[in-house]
């Protein structure tokens, strides 16, 4: 169906900004950008119009790494809670919740985890997923709640771990295994990676066995040097530090994510950037676990691409973006460090690289083109300064991401997953008051 968008302003997420855009869309696909000083082509004239004056439209976002399950923790309270350690804390909170995980709360957490990241104008989610007591069938459960219900693209994997037993682990290597195999290929809307935890809960006899199950075309997800005890573990159980350990299995792959890798030296970020594999930046959940600074730098001098993830802790990318500029500057006591060009290299370069890695196909994510995908966020911003192509960082941080972000329209692959504010195929209203009621009867059982 054809449809013709215009807003008030547009960024392509590269160079340019329109002023008055006029948006030509055909199911799934761009068909042009045009200002509205500029001719509409033949056989448009009957197109769906989708006024939105005064409004300002953005390339969709991405989170290149998340926890959808974390979604019914918010408020919840654990005892005993003194964590003194990063691996304390996944002792006495996480990993307490994901045993307490039923199918049902997997759904749910999925289905309010991507509505509230599509509030947040984030079209692609790069999920992590652990439900040690609800295994099988739990990515299908969170692709049906993700991609199906709510509309948003998803990459989905379940994290192996030997924490919780060896039937278990091999429960979660089953359920990456048949998972991946049950993907369409090219369909746009869902990916999938070979999940792991972290080096520190997961045996050379597992890495073996995920080894020779995984195929070429795909990579692993896993969480890599979050905290400084993953390291050392490695060297006193391995005789070697981590990304050395995850070579060794040939799990350096372009197209896997590591996730964190704060405490790498400089021999694992040159084997990083020799394999091609992309690391993840999560800068709010690392502090709120006081686990250490991501040198960015580092990774970026070696041509290494840095993604942009919220770990869980929220879906607000633009949030997220705003707080890695800061806390380069505060801990580096640099006010020039975290600059624009390293914050668009995270989310609008390298973040889109992540996406077409995943999915594949000839998609180009992060960009407003002709030919493009569907891929749109609507904002309800008005800026009281121009908006152009030189300042629009300006205007995402200390404009939207420090005052109010609020998309009134997000678009996914041509289809319409908020108009006007409001959700097109979901009661918002009867959503929520199930979760709660959900949440609530998680809470009793932890």
């Amino acid at each position: 169906m054809k449809k013709i968008l215009t807003a008030g302003w547009m960024w392509d997420g590269e160079r340019r900004v329109v002023e008055n855009p006029v948006l030509l869309i055909d199911n799934e696909q761009i068909i042009a950008t045009l200002t509205c000083k500029e001719s509409m082509p033949d056989g448009w004239e009957r197109a769906e119009r989708v006024d939105r004056p005064g409004r300002w439209i953005l390339p969709g976002m991405i989170n290149a790494h998340t926890h959808l399950y974390s979604a019914l923790a918010r408020g919840m309270a654990v005892s005993p809670f003194a964590p003194r350690t990063f691996t304390e804390i996944l002792e006495q909170l996480w990993w307490r919740l994901d045993k307490a995980l039923t199918l049902e709360d997997v759904s749910m957490s999925g289905l309010v985890g991507a509505m509230e990241a599509a509030r947040c104008g984030v079209t692609t989610l790069v999920d992590h997923h652990a439900s040690p007591n609800a295994v099988e069938g739990s990515l299908d459960v969170l692709r049906d709640a993700v991609s199906g219900q709510v509309g948003l693209r998803g990459c989905y994997c379940y994290e192996v771990s030997d924490r919780d037993g060896a039937a278990i682990a091999r429960a979660g290597i089953e359920e990456n295994r048949s998972f991946l195999k049950s993907l369409s290929e090219g369909s746009g809307r869902e990916s999938g990676l070979f999940g792991l935890h972290a080096a520190f809960t997961v045996s050379d006899e597992t890495l073996e066995s995920v080894a020779k199950v995984l195929s070429e075309d795909r990579g692993v997800h896993i969480h890599v040097a979050e905290g400084p005890e993953d390291e050392r573990q490695s060297e006193a159980a391995y005789g070697m530090r981590i990304v050395e350990r995850l070579d060794r299995f040939g799990l350096l792959r372009p197209n896997s994510i590591f996730a964190h890798c704060i405490h790498l030296d400089e021999h694992e970020r040159d084997l990083i950037a020799e394999r091609g594999t992309a690391v993840v930046h999560n800068p709010r959940s690392n502090m709120n676990n006081a686990v250490g600074l991501l040198d960015i730098p580092a990774f970026l001098d070696r041509s290494i691409p840095v993604g942009l993830g919220t770990d869980g802790l929220g879906c607000n990318m633009l949030g997220e973006l705003m707080t890695a500029g800061l806390v380069q500057k505060h801990t580096r006591e640099q006010s020039l460090a975290g600059d624009f060009g390293m914050l668009d290299q995270l989310l609008f370069r390298n973040n889109p690289l992540i996406a077409e890695r995943q999915f594949g196909g000839d998609i180009r994510f992060g960009r407003i083109e002709a030919g493009g995908p569907v891929d749109l966020a609507v904002l309800d911003y008005v800026p009281p300064t121009p908006i152009n192509a030189g300042n629009v960082f300006g205007h995402l941080l200390f404009g939207v991401a420090v005052h109010a972000l609020r998309v009134g329209d997000l678009w996914v692959g041509g289809r319409e997953v908020l108009r006007d504010g409001a959700f097109v195929e979901l009661d918002e209203e009867r959503i929520y008051m199930r979760s709660r009621e959900t949440a609530a009867s998680l809470w009793k059982r932890l």
